[in-house]
């Protein structure tokens, strides 16, 4: 089957001959756990210094600089926080050529070419860039919605072709923007209610976002702005740097505005004009989730548009004296399919695909289907099929008192349902006062604890149903992850959170006879009891530990640990016996983004060797699933728990060590389309491609369709991008991997899942438990409370 990508082959790259100039990076210690991302950051300021695609380079061991001779030297130091980067010319000299066979080379040619593609395009007046590194969008919005406007754009990143090479990935991008601006004069309130928002501001013919950091106390006409050593006003500022004529938006500002401050990578904060800054609505965000719809693109119209945009924006560029161009064919690539695997239910109930069928398509949907049959079925049902520990549900009086016996029956049914051998869900209830405080996070988790230290509850799981206090768009749960993370703490419970929103807008009451009576909305009978069931799936029965179905098709490692990092927490999941064994660690971590040497090493150890009594075989293969990336610190860390495992008899002698990155998003990630092609390219057909589909683009990286066909996910499927950083298992093998455990859809049996259970593990347990919690705002709290008691 011929597949068709968004890759675009770079064309007259034979002709580019760009030299680089090697500094030494000196002042940063190796062995601090911020030298590599210290490197990083020099890299990145010297970017924007200079306005230059410096990278830096491995060479024997050593990590150098390589500026572009063409922008001129460096400064010879570059700040950072806690260091300075002291940079010392080698003398020596690269000459970067694009047919070299050297692939170490590739991540700085990449960077050369990403840079000069973007220059000719943030020039062009059609377009407005949100910011560095972001996607371009056109100037004229695309749709109405009311007060929203649509606007359409594309994102662009320079990568290995399919077909050898280098080429352009091309994606497309939606926004949903106000129409209107903020007020001329918006009031202080107004504008500490909309701190963090993002907004469009257009300032003259350069369009950028920027995120409301407060009110100014001056007009935009009260000189407050240093230009050429003289003050002037906002407005006169604006006049000043815009491109000529001046725009009327500036020119017919009113002088009694209001400005609004926001911050840029400088010290102290800007301003602009509050009329020119239009609110960016997340789709996530009440407003913006009423037009969601309209930002999914079906693959035949991503497919028709990406095609224009090469054509009209892409190419020709001329990069010095040397002229390039980017093909309008798009790479191809004959693609391979994994079958889906064998799964294991309860009563040792195997389901496979059926390949009697002639219709792959059919069958892989009944194999999707069937594996929500198969758990409701009496001789199969979970593979976990254990009695439930001690059950708690933690309700509102609010809520208890009114619909919460019927919710509790509801509930109850439910799990039935799907765990009838399970023994019956009987939870004891615990409902604490929501009527005397505020329903913020602290008067919640203040009644909340007094509740549940009156019950005196013994070790068990809990299900706290808790009030949703903060509405904003993305915005974190405070309650639920001092929730999850208090409670096994304070009483030997483990915890996980619901909100009153789903079933306060559910129920409602009928009065019959004497009696009041709560029932199911009929307009939200469908959207409640599907709600329900993913309530009982994911925070009563994953929870406990409950696991739906196994694989019974084998993988290539003996061992899977994924891993991941969400502000100062990580996250571990271990799998074996394909499986049978599955594990959680949660671990501390001072840093954001990379895991301490040792840290890696202690929780790795820790997992196998409390384990290790149940793995069938001593293990061999151990396979690293690290959820964005794998930092040099983490790879040493994995190496030295391997090491003393193996002497400790934990591992094989053999033991072989594989780390894969799997990428969730990138600035325009590689898409696969299925196209019937035509004599006229405007009329192909064109799917998303075959899920189980492969691509392996070098040794080293490659990319697996999780979702896609003939699963009805709207939009276009994204293909799981996996990258192998260190170890020996063929690539082939990682993506088997990774694909056979996106088949255990637990969250949705019936459907499919786009993470491995690996790093989808990891996602839910730091969903909650990662996010920074008040703890000051608590402790206030109850100290107020225990006076007032």
């Amino acid at each position: 089957m011929s597949i068709e990508t968004n890759c675009f082959r770079i064309n007259g790259l034979e002709k580019l001959n760009p030299r680089y100039r090697l500094y030494q990076i000196e002042g940063l210690h190796k062995d601090s756990p911020e030298y590599y991302a210290n490197l990083q950051k020099t890299a990145r300021e010297l970017n924007l210094q200079m306005r230059a695609p410096v990278a830096t380079h491995n060479i024997e061991g050593e990590h150098h600089l390589l500026v572009p001779k063409a922008f001129g030297p460096p400064p010879d130091h570059v700040k950072l926080v806690g260091a300075v980067a002291l940079l010392k010319d080698t003398g020596r000299e690269i000459n970067l050529q694009f047919t070299s066979d050297n692939p170490e080379l590739d991540p700085v040619r990449i960077r050369y070419l990403q840079f000069s593609f973007q220059d000719p395009l943030w020039r062009d007046t059609r377009l407005w860039l949100p910011g560095a590194g972001k996607p371009f969008f056109f100037k004229k919005p695309e749709q109405e919605f009311g007060e929203i406007d649509l606007y359409e754009g594309f994102a662009i990143r320079v990568a290995s072709h399919p077909e050898g090479g280098f080429g352009f990935i091309v994606d497309l991008r939606r926004k949903l923007v106000s129409r209107s601006p903020l007020p001329a004069s918006p009031t202080r309130g107004l504008i500490n209610a909309l701190k963090g928002r993002s907004c469009l501001y257009k300032m003259g013919t350069r369009w950028f976002e920027i995120s409301i950091a407060g009110l100014a106390d001056l007009k935009i006409d009260v000189p407050s702005i240093l230009l050429d050593r003289e003050l002037v006003s906002l407005i006169d500022y604006l006049k000043a740097k815009s491109s000529k004529p001046v725009p009327a938006s500036i020119t017919d500002l009113s002088p009694d505005g209001a400005a609004i401050y926001y911050r840029t990578n400088r010290p102290m904060p800007l301003m602009a004009p509050a009329e020119l800054c239009y609110l960016v609505e997340d789709t996530h965000s009440q407003e913006g989730a009423k037009h969601q719809c309209e930002t999914v693109i079906s693959p035949h119209d991503r497919y028709r548009q990406i095609n224009w945009i090469v054509k009209e924006f892409l190419k020709r560029v001329q990069i010095g004296n040397v002229n390039l161009s980017v093909s309008e064919q798009a790479g191809h690539t004959r693609m391979k399919a994994f079958l889906v695997p064998a799964l294991r239910f309860g009563n040792n109930k195997i389901h496979s695909l059926d390949r009697d069928q002639r219709n792959a398509h059919v069958a892989i949907q009944d194999y999707g289907r069937k594996r929500m049959t198969l758990l409701k079925d009496e001789k199969a049902g979970f593979f976990e099929q254990s009695p439930l520990d001690r059950q708690y549900l933690v309700l509102p009086k609010s809520v208890e008192t009114t619909y919460g016996s019927q919710f509790r029956s509801d509930l109850k049914t439910q799990v039935g349902n799907f765990y009838p051998k399970g023994g019956d869900y009987n939870p004891e209830i615990i409902a604490y006062d929501d009527s005397n405080g505020a329903r913020n996070f602290a008067g919640q988790s203040c009644a909340i604890r007094k509740a549940v230290e009156i019950a005196d509850v013994l070790p068990g799981y809990a299900l706290v149903m808790t009030h949703r206090y903060d509405h904003r768009a993305r915005s974190a749960d405070q309650l639920a992850a001092w929730t999850v993370k208090e409670f096994p703490r304070l009483f030997g419970l483990n915890a996980a959170v619901i909100h009153t929103d789903m079933s306060r807008k559910a129920y409602i009451s009928e009065v019959k006879g004497n009696e009041i009576k709560h029932i199911v909305r009929p307009s939200e009978h469908g959207r409640f009891f599907g709600y329900l069931r993913n309530v009982v799936l994911n925070k009563i029965l994953l929870t406990n530990g409950k696991w739906p179905f196994i694989l019974d098709s084998p993988l290539y490692a003996d061992i899977v640990i994924g891993i991941d990092v969400k502000t100062n927490t990580a996250a571990f999941t271990l799998i074996a016996n394909s499986g049978k064994i599955i594990r959680f660690s949660m671990s501390p971590s001072k840093q954001k983004e990379q895991l301490l040497k040792n840290q890696v090493k202690k929780c790795v150890i820790e997992m196998i060797v409390k384990e290790s009594t149940y793995f069938n075989q001593v293990p061999r293969q151990i396979t690293i699933h690290r959820d964005g990336r794998a930092w040099r610190s983490e790879i040493e860390g994995l190496k030295e728990a391997c090491e003393q495992l193996s002497k400790k008899g934990y591992l094989d002698q053999d033991w072989q060590l594989t780390i894969v990155e799997i990428s969730k998003s990138a600035p325009a990630p590689l898409r696969l389309f299925d196209v019937n092609a035509s004599a006229n390219r405007q009329e192909s057909s064109v799917k998303n491609p075959i899920v189980g589909n492969w691509l392996a683009q070098t040794l080293n990286e490659g990319y697996v369709c999780t979702t896609g066909r003939p699963f009805r996910i709207p939009g276009t499927c994204k293909p799981l991008h996996i990258r192998r950083v260190a170890g020996d298992m063929p690539i082939k093998h990682c993506l088997f991997d990774v694909f056979a455990l996106s088949c255990l859809t637990w969250p949705l049996p019936e459907g499919v899942m786009r993470l491995p259970i690996s790093i989808k593990l990891c996602d839910r347990n730091l969903f909650d438990e990662a996010t920074e919690y008040d703890e000051d705002a608590i402790q206030f709290a109850n100290s107020n409370i225990k006076e007032e008691n």
